[in-house]
């Protein structure tokens, strides 16, 4: 006798044996028992995940000697010509070969014809979106009202070119890929009876590269049996060309770390392996992915098919960098991936690709650069390396000792009140003797001891002004409507703490902004808009990610004072 392949040998032969397929095992078993079988349906999934083989289950479950029945005998007459393809009730069609007019006629004269042994014909026409056009209009009447003895079962792997017409007349069962997990323990229920040797890791190999396919991992595991008698994850790396987990979390982390060296070392060590290079940026592609989903959940552990070693590897990686990146180099990596595909340099496009995200690595959130470029006016924050050469180019070196240093005496303001006895703060060689930090920082230190974070953040935030013996807050009109009544409370001791830290004794006003709020919407249309955006986005091949509002009422260039 020929061998049989393990895809044939284990093909299900009851519903029970369909994994993955709960929901529709289910729908099957309760129509047959409640005798309300339908007259066609369409089975559609992915390959290899139980379409056919459901197909000849529900045609043996229909001409069972005892049926119709949800659970064949497997031993009548019937059922085993149905598994043995040479039933005379149940008539397979290629949809492919058998796609013309003629065919579906000859089909329409043959089901007038009584079943010769069982209570059914079953025509299962299988990737039946090949049929052309013509052909599926000539099916439609006798799918709609078919003998009472005639049940279709339509299988593809194409639903959306499957006419609407087809599809109303019939009931439609999704199949859907099965679950790493799935295929796993059934691949070692099926080793294990086979007496085939292999290591749990290289079960987990062989279960994703099957992509969700029961029939790929079967056909797979019977090529490595051929391949060693001792299967380790190494013979499945070697056999299916897979990168290494260690490979692909080195590149990774030189792509976060923007380490560009490493990474044209790595596809040199790549190349010289031999490695499929499409097959490579696939693979860095979902472990990119993996690395999103260990940044965005807390416990990834069920999301992703990782051991407890990988695992611990991507949530180390993945804590070096942030969602945002991660999500702007995945979604480059994808198109790249699709670059590659149709290269013909692939190492090339691989390279270019790869240098292109590792520029990722250095880009920072915009609100983080706002909020940077606004702590430059703080005494804890140097200017830029820019403007200390710029400073020491323009004024001659001031002495170290800030007893001698000159000053200049600042201008008179018209109120006395408001006269600032310290003397003004040079930063980057610019004085500016009208601003009261004195008061500033009084007010900084006495908004930071409140024992409300939030409401501090607010006030901190707030423009303040100095006007006679008032300290003025202008807020916006969200934060005020907000936070009115904390802030009415802790007036009191806010100006107590400000005389404290100031020597004055000051009453702190607080007053609405009447500037008008701005649609972040509207922002993006204003800023595309720009004649230097549009140059820089069509020149870098960008896309603006986000806007943030700035307040800037002198700045009426490049989106004006909005942006």
């Amino acid at each position: 006798m020929s061998y049989l392949v393990l895809a044939r040998k284990w093909r299900p032969r009851e519903f029970d044996d369909l994994v993955g397929q709960e929901p529709i095992t289910r729908i099957l078993k309760n129509a047959i028992g409640q005798g309300r079988i339908a007259h066609a349906y369409i089975f559609s999934g992915p390959r290899g995940v139980g379409k056919t083989s459901s197909a000849r289950i529900l045609a043996k479950a229909l001409n069972c000697k005892e049926g119709p029945v949800a659970v064949p005998c497997g031993t009548c007459e019937s059922c085993t010509a149905i598994a043995d393809g040479s039933s005379v009730d149940v008539i397979e069609i290629d949809g492919a070969s058998n796609n013309s007019v003629d065919d579906i006629r000859d089909l329409r004269e043959r089901v007038k014809y009584a079943p010769s042994g069982g209570k059914f014909k079953v025509y299962i026409i299988d990737e039946v979106h090949m049929l052309s056009g013509s052909a599926f209009n000539a099916l439609l009447k006798t799918l709609e009202e078919p003998p009472p003895h005639v049940i279709f079962v339509l299988a593809t792997t194409e639903m959306r070119k499957i006419p609407a017409t087809v599809l109303s007349r019939c009931q439609h069962m999704p199949f859907r890929r099965i679950s790493s997990g799935a295929i796993r323990d059934r691949l070692l229920t099926i080793s294990e009876k086979e007496g085939i040797t292999i290591s749990a890791v290289a079960l987990g190999l062989v279960a994703r590269a099957a992509d969700g396919s029961m029939r790929d991992s079967l056909t797979i595991l019977d090529q490595l049996a051929s391949f060693s008698t001792d299967i380790s994850d190494e013979d499945v790396k070697s056999l299916l060309g897979l990168t290494d987990f260690g490979l692909l979390l080195q590149v990774s982390g030189a792509l976060i770390r923007g380490d560009r060296s490493s990474i044209l070392g790595a596809v040199e060590h790549l190349s010289e392996q031999g490695t499929d290079i499409r097959s490579f940026a696939r693979e860095l592609v979902q472990f990119f992915r993996d690395l999103l989903v260990a940044s965005v959940m807390k416990d990834p552990a069920e999301a992703l098919d990782l051991n407890q070693e990988e695992l611990a590897s991507v949530r180390s990686l993945a804590a070096e960098t942030s969602e945002d990146q991660l999500t702007l180099m995945l979604s480059e990596l994808v198109n790249a991936a699709s670059d590659i595909r149709g290269s013909s340099s692939p190492r090339l496009a691989l390279e270019m690709a790869l240098i292109r995200a590792s520029f990722l690595s250095a880009l920072k959130p915009i609100r983080e650069v706002i909020e940077h470029i606004s702590r430059y006016g703080g005494e804890d924050c140097p200017p830029p390396a820019a403007a200390r050469i710029v400073e020491t180019v323009r004024e001659a070196p001031a002495p170290k000792d800030p007893v001698s240093r000159p000053t200049r005496a600042a201008p008179q303001a018209e109120n006395p009140e408001q006269q600032v006895v310290t003397p003004p703060v040079v930063r980057s060689g610019v004085a500016d003797p009208d601003k009261p930090v004195d008061v500033l920082d009084a007010w900084r230190q006495a908004a930071s001891r409140l024992e409300q974070p939030t409401l501090s953040s607010v006030l901190l935030q707030a423009k303040a002004e100095v006007k006679g013996d008032e300290l003025v807050l202008i807020l916006n009109g969200g934060h005020a409507e907000l936070f009115e009544e904390s802030i009415s409370k802790n007036l009191g001791s806010l100006e107590k703490w400000l005389e404290e830290a100031s020597g004055r004794k000051l009453k702190i006003t607080t007053t609405v902004s009447s500037k008008k709020t701005v649609r972040k919407r509207d922002l993006r249309e204003k800023v595309l808009k720009e004649p230097v955006i549009k140059e820089a986005l069509e020149l870098f091949e960008g896309r603006i990610v986000d806007i943030q509002p700035v307040d800037d009422t002198d700045n009426k260039e490049n989106g004006g004072d909005d942006v």
